[in-house]
Parts: C-alpha cells; sequence; structure tokens
C-alpha cells in the first residue's frame, strides 16, 4: 500500500526543526540519491572539448557561488544559515593572500536561490552564466533538477549537488560533487542488509515529497535487490506547512504504516527530523532506519522521549566536525568576524531555533576545497578540458569534516566518499560506531 503523497524540497527545511529539507540539501552534508557509476561527462556526455575558458584572465578566475535565499521562507520558516557571502569572501581572501590559484585570483559573483521558485532559480542560473559569465559555478541547490539550467543549457562547470546518472549524462561541462547519489543509497541498502537489519523485517518506506523520484528510481530499487519488498511507502510534505499540518500528516503516514504491518521505517531526507518527534507520541516503538543522521531532532529543545531511537541504526559517510581542515575555515571566518567565536560548531549540536552558521562554513570551505584543488591540478592553462581531465585524475583528496578520503575519476565524479553504519547510544544520545 501506498502512504499519501505530498511535496517539499530536498532535504530537511522543515517546520519542526532548523536542520531542514532544502537546509542540508542545500549544503554540502547532503548525503542523498544518485549514482555514482555515471559515465564521465568526457566520454558520453557530450562535454564541451572547446578548451573554454569563460572568465578566466592572465591573473584571475571569475567563479558563480549560489547559496539559498531564505527570506523566500521566512513567512513560515524561521532558519539562519550564517552569511554565506561574507563566509565565502573570507575564505576567498586567504587564498587571494597565498597566491590564488597558479597566480589567479578568485573573483566571487553570487547568486541567491529561491528554494521555492523555480522560475527564481533559473533567473539565477542566467545571471551567473550569461551576465557574469564566470567560470564555474560552485553551488548548492535546492535539487538537482536546477543543474541542467548550468551544466546543459549554459554548459558551464559546476562544483556541488546532486548527481542524478541521467542528468550527469546529458551534462555539456565539467561537473564534480561530493554528493553522491543512487550509488549511495545503494551502499546504505548493502550496509544495512550486511548488518541483518533487512532480513526479516517488514519495512516501510518514508521520504519527502520532494524526493520521491530518488526514492523510487534509487531506494526501492535497491532494496528489491536485497530482497525488501517495503509492507508501505509514504511521502511527507514540510515546506510551506506550519507544524501542526506536518504533525497531522506524519500521524496518518504512521498509522497506515503500522496497519501495513510494519516494524521498521527506513527514513529518508526530512523524516528522519520529523517523523520521530510525532511517534515519541505514541506508544508504537518500530524500529529506526535513517538515511540521514537525525540530529536535528536530537538537538530538539524540550523534553524528549528518545526511546523512538532504541535500536536505531544510520549508514552515512563519516562526519568529524574537529577535522583540521574545517576547523582552519572556522578560524579564517572567525578572524574576519569575531562575533562568531565559538558559534561555528557542529550543527547537529544546536538546538531547535538557533542560528547555525556551521552550515555555510561547511558549505564554502568544502566547494572551495574541491574547486582549487581541481583547478590547481588543471595548471596554468585552465579551460574546460583541462579542468575536466584534471577532476578525473584528482584521485584520492581529503575534504573539510570527511573522515574517509574521495577518490575522484572517470567513475567517481561525486568523491565515492565510504558509508558507515553507526547505531543509536542512549546513554549519550548519540549515533557512535558500530561493532565490527
Amino acid at each position: 500500500m501506498a502512504l499519501p503523497r505530498s511535496r517539499r524540497p530536498r532535504r530537511r527545511i522543515s517546520t519542526v526543526v532548523p536542520v531542514g529539507a532544502a537546509v542540508l540539501a542545500l549544503t554540502a552534508t547532503a548525503c542523498t540519491v544518485q549514482d555514482q557509476s555515471a559515465p564521465s561527462p568526457g566520454s558520453s556526455s557530450g562535454i564541451v572539448k572547446s578548451g573554454n575558458a569563460r572568465g578566466v584572465t592572465a591573473d584571475s578566475i571569475k567563479i558563480g557561488i549560489t547559496y539559498p535565499d531564505l527570506a523566500s521562507v521566512k513567512a513560515f520558516l524561521n532558519v539562519d544559515l550564517g552569511d554565506y557571502e561574507a563566509t565565502y569572501k573570507a575564505l576567498i581572501d586567504k587564498i587571494n593572500a597565498g597566491g590564488g590559484v597558479h597566480g589567479r585570483r578568485l573573483v566571487p559573483a553570487f547568486g541567491k536561490l529561491n528554494v521555492v521558485s523555480a522560475a527564481a532559480a533559473q533567473e539565477t542560473c542566467v545571471k551567473l552564466t550569461q551576465d557574469e559569465k564566470v567560470f564555474a559555478v560552485l553551488g548548492t541547490f535546492a535539487g538537482p533538477d536546477q543543474i541542467p539550467c548550468y551544466t546543459r543549457t549554459n554548459k558551464t562547470a559546476v562544483i556541488g549537488g546532486q548527481q542524478p546518472k541521467d542528468m550527469y549524462a546529458q551534462a555539456q561541462a565539467p561537473w564534480f560533487s561530493e554528493l553522491a547519489g543512487s550509488d549511495l543509497i545503494a551502499k546504505v541498502v548493502q550496509v544495512f542488509a550486511e548488518r541483518g537489519d533487512l532480513a526479516g523485517r517488514k519495512i516501510a518506506v518514508v521520504g519527502a515529497a520532494e524526493d520521491q523520484s530518488s526514492v523510487e528510481h534509487s531506494l526501492l530499487p535497491a532494496l528489491r535487490k536485497a530482497g525488501v519488498t517495503p509492507v508501505a511507502t509514504g511521502y511527507l510534505q514540510s515546506l510551506g506547512v506550519d507544524a501542526a499540518t506536518l504533525a497531522q500528516q506524519t500521524g496518518v503516514l504512521l498509522q497506515k504504516a503500522q496497519s501495513a504491518g510494519a516494524d521498521t521505517l527506513l527514513l529518508t531526507g526530512t523524516p528522519a527530523q520529523s517523523l520521530p518527534l510525532v511517534l515519541e507520541k505514541t506508544t508504537w516503538r518500530p524500529r529506526l532506519l535513517f538515511t540521514d543522521a537525525p540530529g536535528g531532532y536530537q538537538a530538539a529543545s524540550g523534553k524528549h522521549d528518545f526511546s523512538t531511537l532504541t535500536g536505531a541504526v544510520v549508514a552515512t559517510p563519516d562526519i568529524v566536525w574537529s577535522d583540521p581542515m574545517l576547523q582552519d575555515c572556522a578560524t579564517t571566518v572567525e578572524r574576519a568576524d569575531p562575533s562568531l567565536a565559538g558559534k561555528l560548531v557542529d550543527p547537529g549540536t544546536v538546538p531547535a531555533g538557533q542560528p547555525i552558521p556551521g552550515i555555510s562554513l561547511w558549505t564554502a570551505c568544502l566547494n572551495l576545497r574541491l574547486f582549487t584543488a581541481i583547478a590547481d591540478k588543471a595548471g596554468t592553462d585552465l579551460n574546460y578540458t583541462t579542468f575536466q581531465q584534471a577532476g578525473l585524475g584528482l584521485g584520492a583528496i581529503h575534504l573539510p569534516a570527511y573522515a574517509d578520503d574521495a577518490t575522484y575519476g572517470p567513475s567517481s565524479t561525486n568523491g565515492s566518499i565510504p558509508v558507515k553504519a553507526k547505531t543509536y547510544d542512549p546513554a549519550t544520545n548519540r549515533f557512535v560506531p558500530a561493532a565490527g
């Protein structure tokens, strides 16, 4: 049976917790669904081979930077992810002070992304690609459907965003990211299967409405491959609805999943944050499996019944906020704005309703790290051909806050960062590395 369908932007903008759909989907933490085995743009995707070097001069590289315009949802969501422009500028200033990239300084052009208006997102794309004529766009996107405007229509390189196999195959400019796709969800399901979390269980899948296509084309096939047929599949709408409405639809979804005989809920996207808040008000305690860490729920203010997380498992890349590379970025940003001292902390530890400037920090630090690493390897003759070759030959590279290296090559343009299981520890209210 299928549970009610609804709609909202990718990964965790929620009226219940701040670490929400468009929030982390619009961030570097997004571990979402798509395929990493997509053909490289240098082969079947039709990438331009003209050596395009638009935006590159003898002493500068013009880059576009997109970030979420949360003013577009301010009427029903109070979220502060920090000052993206100031954060990027502080980090770019440090790069330029150190000689830039092969003597070329980075020149940013900023574009806000309206997270609820496709037309406004298109205008940002046109501004950066056609008006500003940037060499590459370092982006956070509300969903992969925003990216073809850059990589296909305007043939502009992109750093960031989810890489659906079909979209990647149609790209006509270099495109690298650390956001894995269906290969990641397949790895997550494989981890659950190998641990025995799926065998003999009656599983209901709960996703976000914005993720329905990804759930149907990636997560469900991965479950079928593992020999699992869900007893129910449902989607939650969170963007544009108030907390009461979200709780009501969640309650209906839970009732239908329970009626279908589910004893395990596999949560992906926003439900990882919002569903446990409703579940804890019931007596039902199914086992929860997460493809996205429910840090926002764990950090939620007020008294909560975290028995909902008993036996819960999350499978994601291993994140270490104390990572020296990320902390170096934090020091740079704090020096530029001393008022941020002590505030650039792990977003998963921030209580609901509080600012999360760590999101903009991590996003900027990561995107700039990946772009400069590829551009540096491309050498002094920087154009799309050399940039593409450099990215496909980058190999292993450390990215801010990831415990394991990313690895870039012809079949891994999103880094192929390993996935690890963590189990819930009630003593610390944290997910800790799974035994074995």
